[in-house]
């Protein structure tokens, strides 16, 4: 089973579209944090869970019997974002995550996007 947080966000729907079209027999979890908003992605493979950065407890449910994790960095910009992919990272070793993937930004040290400073300090 493949997880996906974000997956309200546009490259979460992206990559949920993509994986049903490569692999439609794959089990999917849509990790997101406002599962009304979500409603639309839900199909006889994809189950929607409730995943929410700030609230830990929502994401060791939604990792449950999870194999591998797309984690999709969170947009929030006021400096909790490593605090937030960490509590992430922390549930998802709980459940027995195999594999995580992190979408990232890249050339942090050069990338004059906001985000890369607080992803910068991630990776030092």
């Amino acid at each position: 089973m493949i997880a996906i947080t974000g997956a309200n966000g546009q490259l979460g729907r992206l990559v949920i579209q993509s994986l049903q079209g490569l692999a439609p027999a794959t089990r999917i979890i849509a990790a997101v944090r406002s599962p009304e908003k979500a409603q639309d992605l839900k199909s006889a493979t994809v189950e929607i869970r409730e995943a929410d950065y700030d609230r830990p407890e929502t994401l060791t449910k939604a990792f449950a019997g999870v194999d591998k994790l797309l984690l999709i960095s969170g947009s929030d910009l006021s400096g909790v974002r490593l605090a937030q992919h960490k509590a992430a990272i922390d549930a998802a070793k709980s459940a027995g995550v195999k594999l995580i993937a992190y979408t990232s930004i890249l050339h942090t040290d050069k990338s004059a996007l906001i985000l890369t400073e607080e992803i910068g300090r991630a990776h030092v």
